[in-house]
């Protein structure tokens, strides 16, 4: 059922009945997975079953009694003898994975409490999509090992559609609600990051992103690869700051709904995301202390940005000697040697200023919003009972393809792109992970890396989240670590937003639907999906359906 068992062995219970133990809970992909951002509901969510030997029986429930998809929630394990006595397992495991696509789930619970009832907490859970999940929990206890195997089907929330029109199913219905914009929830606030929703840092925030003297050269902002005018995109195959880099710049609207930053996911913020490029070689290619400098020393900065960050004065950045010239840790030699011989509490203050700089940043690109399509004005006129009207919205080949888009029996599109932003925010192989020239792009794989690697992530000492807040850092696993995984983009804007894939490698859908229809597996990149069985015709109306999820950007008219 699943192809491949991975994960860190699981620890002995104590004799106190508390336990530190990372689950052996992730299963190999060999189909694609996504998430829905909207709670769901599950058939029988508390389960009692006999393991497969007779010798324990296991009770299992969440905690809550809702399974929420695309977020992490808790579970609760209560072993017993065949004779319903509790006791304390040695060992004790607990897996997913969907028999239907052969995968497991996205993060790597813990088993991190014994509760007073003879249960046990399951923290870190996690599934990925609507569907038939299995539950395998394993247990050694006193009669040796055995294991239980239990099904959950998790679906979309029911919704109650008057007139609903008869040639739609209850499941084609829940996706549609699933879908359509009305359904995305408020903005989340960012924990680690004390000036999320501050519409003073937000202000501020904006103001740095169209400043060019950010850069080394004065002429690269943070909108020159995020353009307004092209949905804060670039319109290249492959960005350019100081020189061509390896990948192509995603949208920022929307972006605040998603934990992970970047195509390889390698910042777990936006705000550790928006410090990055103005530092980074061939992008905009500045030195830390030259830009702490001119913010704090700025005439249209010094005074907003004193007001919400106290990490440094003005006076302290006007002495050079405690604060040299280009200084930073990823400058050029002689910035990176300054940067060394600066003292310790200086260094600490330089970067506690500039993480500063992100969340304001940040606070700007949590502004930026999607705008409703024709597809959510359909949806809309659906889910209200007026099947007439929406009919009139779409035309008959964007419904066709809308209809292949949710069919999970037809196309896996949604197990990627789900939610009202048409994306799983996790990370996938679709055999785009080779360029021509047969060069590797490693993906998810160094990403994650270097997220847990990075000194502002969300457990850094920059961060204003405490641990608990960072448990999508803390349980993330490497089960779509593989190399050429990358992050699902969302699919708003998307006919207005070419190229494609991650090195823009697709000039328009038409080439990417033909990619899923013969996707690349070779023993050397190989793919998590299989080839779409669409007709000419069929492809050409799910490229129909995506057009009508353009809407008007937010903040266009910067």
């Amino acid at each position: 059922m699943f192809s491949t068992f991975r994960g860190t062995a699981p620890a002995r219970l104590s004799a106190t009945k508390q336990m530190s133990l990372f689950m052996a809970m992730v299963l190999a992909a060999s189909g694609m997975i996504g998430t829905a951002l909207a709670a769901t509901d599950s058939d029988s969510p508390e389960q009692t079953a006999t393991s497969d030997r007779g010798i324990y029986q296991v009770t299992i429930r969440p905690r809550n009694d809702t399974v929420p998809v695309g977020e992490l929630h808790e579970w609760v394990i209560r072993p017993q003898t065949a004779a319903g006595a509790g006791f304390v397992p040695t060992e004790l495991v607990f897996m997913a994975g969907m028999p239907g696509h052969g995968h497991g789930t996205t993060s790597e619970p813990r088993v991190t409490e014994y509760l007073t009832d003879g249960s046990f907490l399951v923290e870190g859970v996690k599934f990925n999509m609507t569907g038939l999940w299995n539950i395998i929990v394993s247990v050694t206890g006193p009669a040796g090992p055995d294991r239980v195997v239990f099904e959950l089907t998790v679906r979309n929330r029911p919704v109650d559609v008057p007139n609903a029109p008869t040639d739609w199913s209850e499941d084609e219905l829940r996706a549609l609600a699933s879908l359509w914009l009305g359904s995305l929830g408020p903005v989340p606030n960012d924990p680690s990051n004390r000036l999320s929703g501050d519409p003073r840092a937000a202000s501020l925030g904006q103001a740095l992103f169209f400043d060019r003297r950010l850069s080394k050269g004065n002429d690269i902002s943070c909108a020159t690869c995020h353009d307004p005018k092209l949905l804060f995109t670039d319109g290249r195959p492959r960005s350019f700051g100081s020189r061509e880099t390896a990948r192509h710049s995603p949208g920022l609207l929307g972006v605040a709904y998603s934990k992970w930053q970047y195509w390889d996911g390698r910042r777990d913020s936006l705000w550790a995301q928006a410090v990055t490029p103005i530092e980074t070689p061939g992008e905009m290619d500045s030195a830390r202390v030259d830009v702490v400098r001119y913010v704090l020393t700025g005439d249209g900065y010094r005074e907003p940005f004193g007001e919400l960050s106290e990490s440094l004065s003005t006076a302290d950045m006007l002495d050079a000697k405690r604060f040299p010239e280009g200084a930073g840790p990823y400058a050029s030699d002689e910035g990176r040697a300054a940067w060394s011989r600066m003292a310790a509490a200086d260094q600490e203050r330089i970067n506690r200023a500039y993480s500063d700089i992100g969340k304001m940043l940040a606070a700007y690109v949590e502004t930026l919003r999607v705008s409703p399509g024709r597809f959510d004005q359909f949806s809309e006129a659906m889910l209200g009972g007026q099947s007439d009207r929406a009919t009139d919205i779409l035309s008959k080949d964007e419904i066709a393809g809308l209809r292949l888009f949710i069919d999970a029996d037809r196309t896996p599109c949604l197990r990627c792109h789900n939610g009202p932003l048409f994306t799983s925010h996790e990370f996938h192989n679709v055999g785009t992970g080779m360029a021509a020239d047969e060069s590797v792009d490693f993906g998810r794989w160094v990403g994650l890396r270097a997220a847990l690697l990075d000194e502002f992530n969300c457990r850094g000492r920059f961060s204003d989240a405490s641990e608990k807040q960072c448990d999508e850092l803390g349980y993330a696993t490497d089960t779509d670590t593989e190399l050429g995984a990358f992050k699902v983009p969302g699919l708003r804007n998307v006919a207005e937003t070419a190229p494609y894939m991650h090195d823009g490698r697709f000039t328009g859908l038409h080439d990417v639907l033909q990619h899923y229809r013969n996707p690349p597996n070779t023993d050397e990149m190989p793919s998590e999906i299989l080839p779409f069985e669409l007709n000419d015709q069929e492809a050409a109306q799910i490229v129909a359906f995506l057009s009508t999820l353009t809407g008007v950007a937010s903040g266009a008219d910067q």
